[in-house]
């Protein structure tokens, strides 16, 4: 499998500290949030900020959309959307990238039909060229502005590499 390491463990581990750091010093993950981890890959990423989090009461819900086959974005694809009981409430969505926009904006949308009070987006790793409508708002732990195709820390090549504790390069 032998990935090139882009971001180190260490460096993964020292942005996600400052990043939920500063979400909870402004506010966005409050004890009474509800979370919404896009699977697969935002699963990893939101087993460490839980762990960041200590011991929030938070509930949490679990969708499954995804719009990448390998290594291409295509359409969405909503494969997993349980009953979620958003009304008037704050929710951050826990992902792993925000590569295209494209799920972000689409899962935005659907949210907006449930009328939660608020939505955020929280993801470990975004792209600088990334163009989101202005009214979604979006903090990521660490900016690229390359075209690699990444690897670890929730992102995957083809179901591989997801568990790896730093972030790589596939095929460099």
């Amino acid at each position: 499998m032998g990935y090139k390491v882009k971001y180190t463990a260490a460096q993964v581990s020292e942005a996600m500290d400052k990043a939920v750091g500063r979400l909870q010093t402004e506010g966005v993950l409050t004890q009474d949030a509800v979370f919404i981890v896009l699977m697969n890959g935002g699963t990893w990423f939101a087993s460490h900020v839980f762990d960041r989090l200590g011991e929030p009461q938070n509930e949490v819900y679990y969708v499954k959309l995804h719009s990448y086959e390998g290594t291409c974005s295509g359409a969405i694809h909503w494969d997993y959307l349980p009953e979620m009981h958003l009304a008037g409430r704050d929710v951050v969505v826990l992902d792993d990238i925000c590569d295209t926009g494209k799920t972000d904006t689409t899962f935005y949308q659907y949210l907006q039909t449930c009328n939660p009070r608020s939505v955020c987006f929280f993801t470990l790793l975004k792209r600088t060229t990334t163009r989101l409508p202005e009214e979604i708002v979006l903090h990521a732990c660490i900016a690229d502005d390359s075209a690699d195709f990444f690897v670890g820390c929730g992102l995957d090549d083809n179901g591989r590499g997801r568990l790896l504790p730093y972030i790589g390069v596939v095929g460099a």
